[in-house]
């Protein structure tokens, strides 16, 4: 008997992307929890609440306790709208909730008397205060990361470079994310996390900012929210001595939504370097896309009870040339053969050049006064030549010259006739 591979082949790569993910290395969702009470403060047991996600409609459920507290924990970062009933009181539903990832919400809910067929709605976001520890979280909205600006300069973007613009980061002189430190860590000491995977260099067993930044950029279309965990930090994330950088990346809704996009950068439309005559060629293309939608196959990803979601980025860099010329000087065809007679500053007055084993005390050197061209506390003797009235020449039978092993180097330099200041 036959078998087809390539259905074992496709059947097998459904079961890996379709099938839910029950475990994570490290938990990066968020909760709500609060008190319900009437309008006296009394607490109010037994209330219904449930919690709706506006993306993709997903619907949590819960009941307060005999103290009147609820609570919904590993929830994703996201859009939510709450409501309660309880009998003897209109129901309540609020909306513009926005949790972000990592953060421990508390909303607290104040019910009305009346009847249930009457509603009490309110428009509020949740108390970015944290009640329940002392975890220290910032964070980049999905909104900020879709307005902010990325520069291309001579590689791919990516979405941890926003890290750098939260209270504690500093990156030195620069503004680079590969040199940032978080709340005056060492550098290299922090720890990257991308959708609850921490990102690491296998060989070298870094992590943090550098490989976020470089070794693997994440694409800013494709993440959805970047936070940044600077103290009081769970046990989970045990391997940092600074701080947590967390990315979540987006996913599909009850809509279909995708983008194409292209960042160009070229030669025509960069500014000239500083010192050289022309602009160096430099052309780079940033492009890519994205969709995202509900994976609405019937029986294995669509049912009454299952809801499948997808999105998929792709994203492509090239470059040609570079963003800067480098602006170097190499010795002309004479001074590799010793004769620096060309040395001459901007005026075209000679630079002498002198001979360091003619060094010898000055026995005039007056310590107690400064040192200066008549108060020297060493002389040395100019290079003059084989014939010893040529300035600047080392002669071409010194022992130095011949074994020096500058002249391998030089070979594989380009002809050059005259120095070029």
């Amino acid at each position: 008997m036959r078998t087809d591979s390539r259905g074992i082949l496709m059947l097998s790569f459904l079961l890996v992307v379709l099938l839910p993910i029950r475990a994570r290395p490290q938990s990066f969702n968020a909760s709500i929890t609060g008190t319900v009470s009437d309008p006296a403060g009394a607490v109010v047991p037994s209330a219904n609440l449930s919690l709706r996600a506006i993306g993709t409609g997903a619907t949590s459920r819960t009941t307060s306790d005999s103290a009147g507290l609820y609570s919904f924990p590993n929830l994703p970062a996201g859009a939510y709208e709450l409501t309660a009933h309880a009998p003897g009181f209109r129901d309540f539903i609020q909306r513009g909730i926005v949790l972000q990832i990592n953060e421990n919400a508390r909303l607290d809910l104040k019910l009305e008397l009346g009847e249930a067929r009457q509603t009490v709605e309110v428009s509020a976001d949740v108390t970015p205060l944290n009640f329940e520890n002392a975890q220290l979280v910032e964070g980049i909205t999905p909104q900020s990361i879709k307005d902010l600006p990325l520069l291309i300069s001579g590689a791919i973007r990516s979405a941890a470079q926003f890290a750098i613009l939260m209270p504690g980061v500093n990156t030195g002189a620069g503004n680079s994310g590969f040199d940032a430190r978080i709340d005056g860590g060492m550098k290299l000491g922090d720890e990257a996390v991308l959708d609850g995977v921490t990102i690491q260099d296998g060989m070298k067993t870094v992590s943090g900012m550098t490989e976020a930044y470089t070794d693997h950029p994440m694409s800013p279309e494709s993440i959805s929210e970047i936070s940044l965990l600077t103290s009081n930090y769970e046990p989970q994330y045990g391997a940092t001595t600074s701080g947590v950088i967390t990315a979540v990346t987006k996913s599909g809704t009850n809509e279909f939504h995708g983008d194409l996009y292209e960042f160009l950068r070229n030669t025509a439309l960069n500014a000239r370097q500083f010192g050289i005559p022309n602009r160096p060629k430099d052309v780079e293309n940033d492009f890519g896309g994205t969709i995202g939608g509900p994976l609405k196959i019937p029986w294995l990803a669509w049912t009454g009870r299952k809801k499948t979601y997808f999105f998929v980025g792709y994203e492509l860099f090239h470059i040609r040339g570079g963003t800067t010329t480098p602006v170097i000087s190499i010795p002309s065809l004479k001074e590799r053969q010793g004769d620096f007679s060309d040395w001459v500053d901007s005026s075209g007055k000679l630079i002498p050049v002198y001979d360091p084993a003619t060094t010898r005390p000055n026995p005039l050197f007056d310590p107690n006064h400064q040192v200066g061209p008549s108060n020297m506390p060493f002389f040395r003797d100019q290079f003059m030549g084989c014939d010893g009235k040529t300035p600047n020449v080392i002669c071409p039978f010194d022992p130095r010259l011949q074994n020096s092993l500058a002249q391998q180097w030089f070979k594989f330099l380009p002809d050059q006739p005259s120095r070029v200041p």
